[in-house]
């Protein structure tokens, strides 16, 4: 199975790492039980790294200017 593959960084910024999962907040409206690849760019301390998750909860956080923020937590896979 391929998952939707997220630029960190771009699509989506991290808000918490727990050893389960990540916490990601951005544009992207993604919906509870979807396998995402969530990609860090070149540069970063984990750059290149590809890993794998499912979100677990996902909703809007704030509307603003340019359109819905949403948030939420992924679990590892």
């Amino acid at each position: 199975m391929t998952g939707q593959r997220l630029y960190v960084g771009r699509d989506l910024h991290v808000t918490a790492e727990v050893a389960d999962g990540i916490e990601l907040e951005g544009r992207a409206r993604l919906r509870p039980g979807l396998i995402v690849d969530l990609v860090w760019p070149a540069g970063a301390s984990t750059s290149g790294r590809v890993r794998r998750a499912r979100v677990w909860s996902w909703s809007v956080v704030r509307l603003g200017r340019d359109g819905p923020h949403y948030g939420g937590h992924c679990r590892w896979a």
